[in-house]
């Protein structure tokens, strides 16, 4: 059973989705898991819908620790997987590989991220976009907005992509800002990954700068965005096109 979209995402890149008997309520790749039993969300799963299903394995994230002990309570194992970054990708896929007999995939998929990565840092465009990837914002509007900062995916993958993120040097991993940060920050890109976004970017197109003079805020829901997933190469084509300069 897996408690969060991103552990959803490493059984499957494990081939192991059939193993699954359950996931959290915002998994949604791959899809055979639309079929499954939800089990909450990532900050309240329902313990009572979780023992119900009889797992024999939990993949829990490190802020899972009270519901980590009392599955242990109920006889039921967990295997903790904290999955923020790529090191974490990579590590997750081991640790539940090696646990669940599937150590050589694990081995595989990590070395065709690694490619990946590798070949990103080979062809990485000669000039460097200032960008800024917005994580939530308020609906129809610019209030509460949550960025990503240093050390998030969307960080990690904007460095690998050759993009500066503007907020780089941001005490904390995901920064509420302003949107007079924002005009500080010019950003030559927007990538505006909030559920807001979905409904359009109109909001933006009252901010002087110049992301949104060169018509080049854009929005992208992409699961493989949102949390960290094994899908890197995905994720940085997409990323990669997002913030190409137009032809």
């Amino acid at each position: 059973m897996a408690l969060t979209p991103s552990a959803s995402e490493i059984v499957a890149a494990l081939g192991a989705t059939d193993k699954l008997v359950g996931v959290d309520d915002y998994s949604t790749f791959p899809p055979e898991v639309a079929k499954l039993p939800k089990v909450g969300t990532f900050l309240a799963p329902n313990l009572e819908a979780i023992v119900r299903l009889r797992p024999t394995l939990v993949i829990v994230d490190d802020v899972h620790g009270q519901v980590a002990g009392a599955l242990a309570d109920a006889g039921i194992q967990t295997i903790e997987c904290p999955i923020h970054s790529l090191e974490d990708v990579q590590t997750a896929l081991h640790r539940v590989g090696d646990r669940i007999g599937r150590g050589a995939r694990a081995d595989a998929v990590a070395g065709g991220i690694e490619a990946t990565v590798e070949a990103a840092a080979a062809h990485r465009p000669r000039t460097r976009p200032r960008v800024l990837g917005v994580i939530d914002r308020e609906a129809d509007g610019l209030g509460n907005l949550v960025a990503a900062g240093p050390a998030s995916w969307i960080d990690e993958l904007l460095t690998m992509a050759g993009a500066d993120n503007i907020l780089a040097d941001a005490g904390v991993r995901y920064p509420k800002i302003s949107v007079e940060e924002v005009l500080r920050g010019k950003p030559d890109v927007i990538l505006d990954l909030s559920f807001a976004g979905k409904s359009g970017i109109e909001p933006w197109m009252t901010v002087d700068v110049p992301a949104v003079h060169a018509k080049r805020v854009i929005a992208m829901n992409e699961p493989y965005l949102i949390a960290p997933s094994p899908r890197v190469a995905d994720a940085l084509a997409a990323i990669s096109k997002a913030i190409a300069p137009p032809p």
